[in-house]
């Protein structure tokens, strides 16, 4: 693609969503302690035994089936991911989808339920390129459709989250998010065009929202 410009957004229609329901936890969950924290009873081994401190605190998860919507996000939010990278989050959408890869210690008891939201973003040249600045663009969120999924406890890739790929004068953006649906402000009112259609993090405001990406589309020169 050619040179980056600004998107200036011009006003979105954004149509309801539907939201699909969510299933039963994957796995019970042991006797949980005041702390919130909870132990998975050893499958193998003396009743009398005494764990090593290593071995207990991998044991350890977080109850999150009695969790309302709020208390979810900040802890999904707080989750950090067991990359080891810094300030990392444990649930992200990537090129892949929805990746959920949480460290040793404070990693959900059951499987947590998320909601996926997808638009196009449709592209349309309003200034042509000139000495004095780059070309303008505006564009308009079409949405594409929400759906439930559930991540964890153990680690992997979600199926059937990966992000929509963009075409000539259209890319997608994807939001994944707990509670309220995503209203149309909170989508971004700027939004990058780059030589790559690769998805990349951006930012939408809400509560719910947890990870979001944008893939740009393809071209937009005859936009």
């Amino acid at each position: 693609m050619g040179k980056a410009g600004t998107l200036l957004a011009s006003g979105a229609a954004i149509a309801a969503l539907l939201t699909l329901s969510g299933c039963s936890q994957d796995e019970p969950a042991a006797q949980a302690s005041p702390s919130g924290l909870v132990q998975y009873t050893a499958a193998t081994g003396s009743a009398t035994s005494t764990p090593s401190p290593t071995t207990a605190a991998s044991a350890e998860c977080v109850k999150t089936a009695g969790m309302n919507a709020e208390q979810l996000t900040q802890y999904l939010k707080n989750l950090r991911s067991g990359s080891g990278a810094y300030q990392s989050k444990a649930l992200t959408l990537d090129s892949s989808g929805l990746n959920f890869a949480p460290e040793a210690i404070q990693r959900p008891c059951e499987a947590v339920t998320v909601k996926l939201a997808r638009y196009w973003v449709d592209i349309k040249k309003t200034r042509d390129a000139t000495q004095f600045g780059p070309a303008s663009y505006e564009f308009r969120y079409t949405p594409i459709g929400v759906s439930s999924h559930k991540a964890g406890p153990k680690d992997g890739r979600v199926p059937d989250t990966a992000p929509p790929a963009g075409s000539v004068c259209r890319g997608t953006v994807s939001v994944v998010y707990v509670g309220d649906d995503i209203p149309s402000q909170a989508l971004p009112y700027s939004l990058e065009l780059i030589d790559t259609t690769a998805p990349y993090p951006i930012k939408v405001d809400g509560d719910g929202v947890l990870s979001a990406i944008y893939v740009a589309p393809g071209s937009v020169e005859s936009c």
